[in-house]
């Protein structure tokens, strides 16, 4: 069980914002790899095994053909692995694709923990009453693609045994077209229940979420985390060179601590839950 989501709605929905903001300010492959094992960690919580095939399918590869590619396309750094048609491939380049893969498979991994954590129903308790009508369009946008997938993997099994002789092209447009008719069926649905429900006219907001002190003390110290971090960050004490030669100029332990604790918090809140947990079953 993830403790973590079980917190109000706003402090989850802060935590993935301050994560995902410091992993794209800062270029640093030390902090890009923390974040991006702190997602998987958190990840492997919230679906367990299945992380794994992710990791290979996705991670893996990705991190492989983004370095590839900045290595193939630009040329900078000393260290040279090889020359082919006159042209040097160094391994600062090679480094370099790494780095920024690390960024974008951490981005990628915070989002897919976020859609599982900030439920739609979480996303209108966190908006709905600062911009009601802004954040249902958001929430029902957000839910479009998981829903579209649903629908074409239904539509599929559905339609598995049917045209067997026609090729799969057919059998893609035709399942295309299935998808689109039965997605429009959806939305004018959706239309005529908000239209019944009086949507708009004099539309309150309720939320079945309580903020607490544990939700207080965790906000606080989420946004003491952020601010360490990112006032190191303004004194350039995170860069990061990576031409002509790979240096780090500096390492702070306590940005590094902060920047750690803050995106392990949730692996961290239920990993101090089971022990507790434990600790009280043992004393029975």
């Amino acid at each position: 069980m993830d403790r973590f989501s079980k917190f109000n709605p706003r402090v989850t929905f802060l935590f993935f914002v301050l994560t995902m903001v410091l992993t794209l300010a800062i270029f640093n492959p030390v902090y890009s790899s923390i974040s991006l094992l702190s997602a998987i960690f958190y990840k492997f919580k919230l679906e367990g095994k299945r992380t794994v095939g992710y990791v290979l399918k996705f991670i893996v590869p990705l991190l492989v053909l983004v370095s590839l590619f900045n290595m193939l396309f630009t040329h900078y750094g000393a260290t040279a692995l090889f020359t082919a048609f006159d042209m040097s491939f160094t391994f600062e380049g090679l480094f370099y694709g790494f780095s920024q893969g690390l960024i974008f498979s951490a981005i990628v991994t915070w989002f897919s923990c976020y859609s599982v954590v900030v439920t739609s129903e979480r996303f209108l308790s966190v908006f709905g009453k600062v911009a009601p009508n802004t954040a249902i369009v958001l929430s029902m946008v957000l839910s479009f693609i998981p829903r579209l997938k649903k629908n074409g993997s239904e539509i599929n099994d559905a339609r598995l045994l049917i045209d067997t002789e026609n090729s799969r092209l057919k059998k893609s447009i035709s399942n295309f077209s299935a998808l689109i008719t039965m997605t429009l069926e959806e939305s004018i649905q959706v239309a005529e229940s908000m239209k019944a429900r009086y949507f708009c006219n004099g539309r309150t907001s309720y939320s079945r979420f309580r903020y607490s002190y544990k939700d207080a003390v965790l906000t606080i110290l989420l946004v003491a985390l952020f601010i360490v971090v990112a006032v190191f960050k303004a004194l350039g004490r995170l860069s990061f060179i990576f031409e002509p030669v790979i240096t780090m100029e500096s390492i702070s332990p306590m940005a590094l601590a902060a920047y750690s604790f803050l995106m392990l918090m949730p692996v961290i809140i239920d990993v101090t839950e089971d022990v507790r947990w434990l600790y009280l079953k043992q004393r029975i």
